[in-house]
């Protein structure tokens, strides 16, 4: 290939770049972690040891890393109950890096539009990793954990507990968005509706093998996840699993028509054993595009597994291939009543390995093991415990393949 002055020029600004690219290290170079930022610039690394630090932080639109040397479990940011603990809200974009803090005691307030209590992203896109964000809240908005107004953020490997709002307990999505959340874990988590995610008209928002776990709506809607307005989420080979709700326990949503519908596909989903929502997985809306395939819900205690447009009669959505299974309640109902036997549904009990220890694995012999289709759309390579996704030929049904 021939190489032109351009690419050499390109080459050249690129490598006096990161030659120029500086370490700032806190407290030994600089008191706190917002004098870090304030002294770095684009590409610098903001490399916090280990402590306490009682800040609010602000990116200020910098493309820079800041992470802890010393790891989440001995570097934490108190937002001392006074704004959220970390800011996005110049614009950021992939390369601004928060990684490796726990984010505690921060407060989602009317300067940050009541988005996010631990983490505010405003129109802006920045990777979170390897942090645990835990006792933040956002009482009189969206987002206790993560709160997100119109951003498209890579948040992975994260654990997001113990945080409360009044929509999205965890994490707040609200706005057309992008944003990827890859391998995080919700639990423990609180709100009106919510509990775990609130997707409120958040478009193509990815959520790929998180565990969304023993969260709480109360009497309210969307224990587990809460989608509403246009949704056109991709929710692919998650464990959604033990959260309460009064509606919804796990997933509810009410949508519009939507351009493309939402996709649920390859979950594991099962409610509480003394679960009293309506059911665990409640889809309602115009929502005849959304396409629900090669999923598990299995539900207990007073909670049917699938209610389909019990209200609005656009419908029912694509339902294919999934394993819904109550032992006293109705598996398959409303606008999808009779789907067991048709379209590759069954209704049998799903066999996990040990559903009381939240493994959710399954045992030989399961009908879920080859039961579902390989053409279901976003299948990914993987499985949830990152085993290969097909084996025998035809995928399982839910987040894990029987290996």
């Amino acid at each position: 290939m021939k190489f032109t002055l351009k690419m050499l020029s390109v080459w050249i600004l690129a490598t006096v770049a990161a030659a120029f690219a500086a370490t700032i290290n806190v407290p030994a170079q600089q008191p706190t972690i917002q004098d870090g930022v304030n002294a770095a610039v684009n590409g610098d690394t903001v490399l916090v040891a280990p402590g306490t630090y009682i800040e609010n932080i602000n990116f200020m639109g910098k493309a820079i890393t800041v992470k802890s040397s010393g790891g989440q479990n001995v570097t934490i940011i108190n937002g001392n109950g006074l704004a959220p603990v970390v800011a996005f809200v110049t614009g950021e974009g992939p390369k601004s890096v928060l990684s490796g803090f726990t984010l505690e005691n921060g407060v989602g307030t009317f300067d940050f539009g009541y988005q996010g209590g631990g983490i505010s992203i405003r129109a802006a896109s920045p990777t979170i990793r390897n942090n645990i964000i835990t006792n933040c809240n956002a009482n009189d908005g969206d987002g206790g954990g993560i709160g997100i107004y119109w951003g498209s953020p890579i948040v992975t490997w994260n654990v997001i507990k113990n945080n409360s709002a009044q929509f999205g307990g965890g994490v707040s999505v609200v706005g057309s968005s992008t944003a990827q959340f890859l391998h995080n874990t919700l639990r423990n988590n609180s709100a009106e509706s919510g509990a775990g995610f609130e997707l409120n008209g958040a478009s193509s928002t990815l959520i790929e093998n998180n565990t969304i776990l023993s969260n709480s709506a109360g009497t309210g809607q969307g224990g587990g996840l809460y989608m509403v307005n246009e949704s056109d989420e991709i929710i692919v080979q998650n464990v959604i699993a033990q959260n309460t709700a009064g509606s919804g326990s796990q997933i509810f949503s009410q949508i519009p028509l939507s351009v493309t519908g939402f996709l649920l596909i390859n979950n594991t989903i099962a409610s509480s054993p003394t679960g009293s929502a309506d059911a665990a997985v409640f889809a309602d809306g115009y929502n005849t595009n959304a396409q629900i395939i090669n999923n598990i819900i299995s539900a207990a205690g007073s909670e049917a597994d699938l209610l389909c447009n019990p209200f609005y009669q656009d419908g029912p959505p694509i339902v294919q291939y999934n394993d819904a299974f109550s032992a006293t309640q109705v598996s398959y109902g409303d606008s999808c009543a009779g789907f067991a036997g048709q379209h590759g549904n069954i209704s049998a009990l799903p066999q996990f390995v040990n559903s009381a220890k939240n493994n959710y694995q399954l045992l030989q012999g399961s009908p879920a093991i080859n039961a579902g289709t390989n053409s279901a759309p976003d299948i990914p390579t993987k499985d949830f415990a990152s085993h290969p996704r097909i084996v025998g030929g035809i995928i399982d049904m839910g987040a894990y393949e029987y290996q």
